[in-house]
């Protein structure tokens, strides 16, 4: 297991240090260190745009919580029926393809589920649907599309973790390959678009950080990215 989960993101076309021959573009990444702190993310980031979702306060940019001191976005749902989060949109639509995400997540103690979810480009930012999600969940460990016989990996409380999703989007079948990386997090899973949103996976461009009903505490991101293959 150790074997594949450092093998394979490293041979990938994303890795883009170490196959230089591969063409990528950047669709979406963030930088929070323009906008001062306990303020809601900018929607002009360096590539798409950011929208949030939820009432005033619940996502906002904070202070590093840990070395580097780049700053970080954080969602936080209060009580209550609403949910919480940021959708980052890409600057274009590339259609079928081969996309890498990746992420850096910092999970407190106190934090409830954190979802990752991939959505389609025609999404605005109140609009949840999506073809995919990664629920961040108490035990530690990662739970994919709401089915408990996917939960993989494990990781750490108070320390951060790289998470990358890399998927593979065609007309007959799409597939996720998903991996935890760092000091504090390990785990490999791969994954299958459900059928019933095969169709919407063709028609990815958006990507979002949210927290849902009923779960409260706050988990940030930071260094969150997506990345299509041009070859």
């Amino acid at each position: 297991m150790r074997k594949q989960r450092v093998a394979r993101p490293l041979i990938a076309c994303a890795s883009l240090l170490l196959l230089p021959a591969c063409e990528t573009e950047t669709l979406f990444r963030s930088d929070f260190n323009t906008t001062p702190v306990n303020q809601p993310p900018a929607t002009a980031q360096p590539v798409g745009t950011a929208h949030v979702d939820g009432p005033a306060g619940s996502v906002k940019v904070i202070a590093a919580p840990v070395p580097p001191a780049n700053q970080w976005v954080q969602v936080s749902r209060p009580n209550g029926p609403a949910v919480a989060g940021m959708q980052g949109k890409f600057s274009q639509f590339r259609g079928d393809g081969n996309y890498t995400f990746s992420a850096t997540m910092f999970m407190p103690s106190q934090s409830g589920v954190a979802t990752v979810q991939f959505e389609p480009f025609q999404n605005q930012a109140s609009d949840l649907v999506g073809f995919l999600h990664l629920d961040f969940m108490p035990e530690n460990n990662v739970r994919i599309d709401d089915d408990e016989s996917t939960r993989f990996g494990t990781f750490a409380r108070d320390q951060p973790f790289i998470v990358q999703v890399t998927l593979d989007i065609n007309a007959t079948s799409s597939t996720a390959h998903v991996v935890l990386a760092g000091a504090s997090a390990n785990g490999v899973k791969d994954h299958t678009i459900k059928p019933q949103f095969q169709n919407l996976s063709r028609q990815f461009g958006a990507i979002r950080i949210w927290q849902g009903f009923p779960h409260t505490g706050p988990f940030d991101a930071t260094n969150i990215s997506v990345r299509h293959r041009t070859d």
